[in-house]
């Protein structure tokens, strides 16, 4: 599991962001109380990408 800070996508505030598959991020927000699961940032450019 890896643990990283990420932007929340409602308020835009630091949130506490992890990943257990590495495929999806659970993001919770102490600001505005968001919590949910996003895609994983690294593969915004495709899964299978190289480099």
């Amino acid at each position: 599991m890896t643990h990283f800070l990420s932007n929340c996508p409602r308020c835009g505030y630091i949130a506490e962001a992890w990943s257990e598959d590495g495929v999806s991020v659970r993001v919770r927000c102490k600001m505005c109380g968001y919590e949910g699961r996003l895609p994983h940032p690294d593969l915004k450019n495709g899964a299978w990408r190289v480099g």
